[in-house]
């Protein structure tokens, strides 16, 4: 069977039903503008789900829920990637969780990327059978039924969520009044974490993107919060410049394609413009768009200006603007990099992964603390991560010696 088309409202919820009648085996992709889920069926039951959200991620959900520390995901993340093997199959054989654990959360994964998927008004999707390899994998086994109960239970209980949490935009801070009578209110994990980012500066939006929640955990805890007299809608709007500007993004990033296609443009023979403008055409389309007056050789003022207009056009606020620039910027970088691996040099390769990491650095010194900083330091050291894993692949010979060390 091979499905694909638009979707708009709950007409996910049929598909979901069809492939489980029809007990299909094969994966489901759903798009939603740069959102994407993968879901995996066997003979009409859910296995597997994959999310492009980091909140659906499983580290993210064992760290939000102080199974394990930090470090412990660092090193994890690092013994996972050095080794080619799974982050929960890792984080068993280091003892850092159990098997029983790991089953318990990977299904806790999957529930938590489709309930979010169900949630998306309209999009795209695309089903293709395939027979699906899972050897060594911890998978689990849901019933596409049950989730499409409980995920039309949870959109009735949105829309009452949001009769008082009306907008994203919307900011509280903590109650100035008397709280002596919820003494002995007892926080949930998820009220007690999200209390934790209310400051009378950030929206709804900003915790919800602070607090990797998915949208209806992270409504449903403020709504508690705000029933329980915790916290009151704030007076105060958003400054308009909290983060960085277009313009520091674009610094930014002048300087990673400098670092990056200079070697490139020696190798291949191509102006270092010219191979930013072949990388675009390999990006998402809402990204294409928002980058496609964007010039390396043209002058700053320039590209701000047409950078800010293309940015307008796709609505939404500023925040969600730089950070689908920023989505975009990486992409560039990340196509950049991979066309790079093949064309030049081991070492000389892991130095450009270390000056990029170098600029990376700076940033994450001395750039004031938002949103977007993070998700610059933390995307950035995602494709470096990526890259140094495709090198370690690549038919070369590998220097030997800690070039993980450049990502510390």
């Amino acid at each position: 069977m091979n499905l694909q088309g638009d979707f708009e409202g709950p007409f996910l919820t049929s598909i979901l039903q069809l492939l489980c009648d029809d007990q299909n085996t094969g994966i489901l992709q759903v798009n939603c503008g740069t959102r994407e889920c993968k879901v995996f069926f066997r003979e009409g039951t859910i296995v597997y789900a994959q999310s492009s959200s980091k909140e659906a991620r499983l580290g993210a959900i064992l760290r939000r829920e102080k199974i394990i520390s930090a470090e412990q995901l660092q090193d994890a993340l690092i013994s996972s990637q050095k080794n080619n093997i799974a982050l929960g199959k890792c984080l068993v054989e280091k003892n850092y969780i159990s098997l029983d654990v790991l089953k318990q959360y990977n299904k806790k994964q999957a529930e938590e990327i489709l309930y979010s998927m169900l949630f998306w008004q309209k999009g795209k999707f695309h089903y293709k059978d395939a027979s699906l390899q899972f050897e060594g994998m911890v998978v689990t086994k849901l019933n596409p039924m049950k989730l499409i109960l409980e995920a039309s239970r949870r959109i009735d209980e949105m829309s009452l969520l949001t009769e008082l949490i009306t907008s994203d935009q919307l900011i509280y801070t903590i109650s100035p009044k008397d709280r002596s009578k919820n003494h002995d209110f007892e926080f949930s994990p998820d009220e007690r974490c999200l209390l934790s980012f209310i400051n009378g500066q950030r929206t709804v939006r900003d915790i919800i993107d602070l607090s990797h929640f998915g949208e209806f955990s992270a409504y449903k805890a403020l709504y508690s919060l705000l029933s329980s007299g915790l916290i009151d809608k704030s007076l105060h709007k958003k400054e308009e410049d909290t983060g960085l500007d277009f313009g520091f993004i674009l610094s930014i990033y002048a300087d990673l394609f400098k670092i990056i296609t200079t070697p490139l443009a020696m190798e291949s023979r191509e102006t270092a413009s010219l191979l930013v403008e072949e990388a675009k055409e390999n990006l998402p389309s809402s990204q294409a768009k928002l980058v496609r007056k964007f010039h390396i050789d043209a002058p700053a003022s320039v590209n701000r200006k047409n950078i800010t207009l293309a940015c307008k056009k796709t609505g939404g606020d500023q925040i969600q603007q730089r950070l689908l620039l920023i989505d975009s910027f990486n992409g560039l970088c990340h196509l950049l990099l991979s066309k790079t691996i093949p064309v030049v040099e081991n070492q000389q390769m892991y130095e450009i992964i270390r000056e990029v990491d170098q600029v990376t650095n700076y940033v994450r010194k001395y750039q004031k603390d938002s949103i977007e900083k993070n998700k610059i330091v933390n995307d950035i050291k995602n494709v470096l991560e990526d890259t140094i894993k495709q090198v370690r692949l690549a038919p070369q010979k590998t220097k030997k010696g800690g070039f993980l060390s450049f990502l510390k």
